[in-house]
């Protein structure tokens, strides 16, 4: 079976609608240079590849692209296929698509520098920074699997800023400050929203009262806030080292059981019963 695909049957697979994962395995200081893609392709990491590639799924063709479809996409694609995936390159790659007249979309949002500098400027630790930069990576991970028009920047900047208030205390209460001093740096109200509401993640009015927070709903109303939430909690379990787990992936399809069985993650019956929730959505959608 051939490695390649050329644009022409890259068009046809777009007008056919055939199910397909399109990933961008440019370098990234050449994706950083020019971060406009192929619609509906995913940038990751080629030197990073042992952190993503068990994640992709089986049922459909892979398809991957460089600039120029190189060695780099042409390594990618044999590790792909060397783990069983159907996965192919784009003959040309980058620049034969923009240059056969084909159309790139505006890029994708991605973390920006100056907002990492601005956590630190606000006093929040190597350590809490590095974890929200995770998160905001594994939140926009899951949500480029998700068959829907999401608010990318949203879920981005979201999970990099909910734990803001660990500038000032790691209590419950840093979900509530961190909301006053994202709106005092003039951080936009749904991300401040994503700060006071992530506690436990969403609580009610009554576990409000309970914990002493201010009284009211702190239900995460859209998708964009439940994926950071579960993005938060999967960080935890992939990085803390209480559970030995192979990869990113076996996190995800042991969360249920990982959080009925420890405590730490699963906290009490009702935080347990919100997770499992978010973890049986957002599964279900990706698998559309």
């Amino acid at each position: 079976m051939t490695s390649t695909i050329d644009t022409k049957d890259l068009k046809k697979f777009f007008e056919n609608k055939e199910p397909m994962t399109l990933l961008d395995v440019r370098r990234k200081a050449d994706y950083q240079a020019n971060p406009n893609s192929i619609k509906g392709a995913v940038w990751r990491d080629p030197e990073k590849i042992g952190d993503w590639s068990k994640q992709l799924p089986a049922d459909r063709r892979t398809v991957v692209y460089c600039v120029k479809g190189g060695s780099i996409s042409q390594s990618v694609t044999d590790r792909l296929r060397g783990e069983g995936l159907d996965a192919v390159f784009l003959d040309g790659g980058l620049k034969n698509w923009i240059e056969s007249g084909q159309p790139v979309e505006a890029a994708h949002y991605s973390i920006h520098e100056a907002d990492i500098n601005l956590l630190r400027q606000a006093g929040v630790s190597e350590g809490d920074i590095a974890h929200s930069v995770k998160v905001a990576e594994k939140a926009l991970e899951i949500a480029s699997r998700i068959p829907k028009d999401l608010d990318m920047e949203l879920v981005g900047r979201g999970a990099l800023f909910h734990d803001l208030g660990k500038a000032k205390t790691h209590e419950i209460e840093h979900g509530k400050l961190g909301a006053e001093m994202g709106a005092a740096l003039g951080l936009p109200p749904t991300i401040t929203a994503v700060m006071e509401k992530h506690i436990r993640g969403g609580l009610s009015a009554e576990e409000a009262v309970e914990l002493g927070l201010p009284v009211k709903d702190y239900t995460l109303s859209t998708l964009e806030e439940r994926i950071i939430i579960y993005a938060d909690r999967l960080v935890d379990i992939i990085t803390d080292g209480i559970v030995s787990i192979r990869g990113e992936k076996e996190a995800e399809e042991r969360f249920e059981e990982i959080l009925r069985t420890i405590p730490k993650y699963g906290k009490n019956d009702k935080t347990l019963e919100r997770y499992l929730g978010y973890h049986q959505e957002i599964q279900g959608l990706s698998a559309q």
